[in-house]
């Protein structure tokens, strides 16, 4: 759903890649050091090599690859979350939903957070003249849009929603918590590929304890902040970890990033499901989820019931007790024949292909689609 999130792992996976690497052409030379013949005329110069350069650099090249690996991580992480917020906020202008559906922080600190945001960018030297005219009137068209009666025409500011300190377990909390999203760092740790990841950071087997979780991922993210923050300012001293324990902490950061956008989603679906009209089918009789479709049988209609048309490209959702999952129609099938759109209810049966993941679970989900 967020572009931004692509980005993220991309940029870790790169540098894991990028670690990997080093850890293998390490690994090459002391092989080939390992084997050389003392016959080959080259044998001297691949010792000389190894004494005069390789052994002495091994202490500055660890040091070099541990201190950028933690300001790479820090910024990935730091440029993740401002651009998530910032699409979250896009994502609800774009959705035109209407401002009293919109969660109470972000009617509430919108105007706040606005002229803070002018602020800064009153400060920006790197924004001058017309650039920076530019920008100010944007804003204040912005606020005066949502200051307007109109219940759907307006235009968040959606950079006014980016402004952070230093990112920890607390500060995170509070800066998904404007845009109406309360708690999100405890919710993370609901989420199994983010306590795997931390168990295996701590040297732990996994546990159901979320009281352990939140005291791993609170120190993990102290523990960045704080690394970051040493050698940001040259106060670092050591030690070094390994290629293998920087690989370790850039893929929990991966899963942890991923799970903020997970619930930033889910949020943006019940916000868009709880205030859109939607037409409601119930729960489809059969699942199929090798193929992510669901079907309905067709039943005798009297002529009596409020029909209405399905199509393919519709947005559409599935709910339980417990979950939301939204998507889009990606086709239809009546009487098993394609069509383009189909009349609901019908006296044929009627299969629905989606976009996303569908499980035997499905029968007990209320199916319904945006009017």
């Amino acid at each position: 759903m967020f572009t931004c999130s692509g980005e993220f792992s991309g940029n870790i996976d790169e540098l894991i890649l990028h670690l990997n690497y080093e850890k293998q052409k390490k690994s090459f030379f002391l092989q080939i050091v390992k084997e050389s013949d003392a016959d080959n005329p080259l044998n001297d110069m691949i010792l000389a090599q190894f004494e005069n350069v390789v052994k002495p650099s091994n202490t500055s090249s660890k040091e070099s690859t541990f201190t950028n690996s933690i300001i790479s991580l820090y910024g990935y992480l730091e440029s993740y979350l401002e651009k998530l917020a910032e699409e979250f906020i896009t994502k609800i202008n774009e959705a035109n939903i209407p401002k009293s559906a919109l969660p109470p922080a972000i009617r509430g600190r919108h105007l706040e957070l606005s002229m803070s945001y002018l602020q800064r960018v009153a400060r920006y030297k790197l924004k001058e003249g017309a650039d920076k005219l530019d920008c100010e009137k944007e804003v204040i068209a912005g606020l005066y849009s949502f200051l307007q009666e109109e219940e759907e025409s307006y235009t968040l500011n959606s950079k006014a929603f980016s402004a952070h300190t230093n990112f920890n377990y607390d500060s995170i909390q509070n800066f998904f918590a404007q845009v109406g999203i309360e708690k999100i760092t405890d919710r993370v740790i609901g989420f199994e590929s983010v306590t795997d990841q931390l168990a295996l950071r701590q040297q732990q087997e996994p546990t159901e304890d979320n009281t352990v979780h939140k005291g791993w991922l609170e120190s993990e993210l102290r523990d960045l902040a704080q690394l970051r923050n040493e050698i940001a300012h040259g106060a670092f001293e050591g030690p070094y970890d390994s290629t293998e324990l920087i690989i370790e902490r850039a893929e929990f950061l991966k899963s942890f990033g991923l799970a903020i956008a997970e619930i930033l989603h889910r949020t943006f679906d019940e916000i868009v499901f709880n205030c859109k009209d939607r037409n409601t089918l119930g729960k489809p009789k059969h699942a199929f989820a090798e193929h992510n479709c669901f079907g309905f049988l067709g039943r005798a209609l009297d002529g009596t019931e409020e029909r209405f048309t399905i199509k393919a490209g519709d947005e559409i959702f599935a709910k339980n007790q417990t979950s939301l999952i939204s998507g889009y129609i990606d086709s239809l099938m009546l009487d098993r024949n394609p069509v383009d759109e189909v009349q609901f209810p019908s006296e044929l049966d009627i299969g629905i292909k989606v976009n996303f993941d569908v499980t035997s679970s499905m029968t007990r989900r209320e199916i319904s689609v945006i009017r």
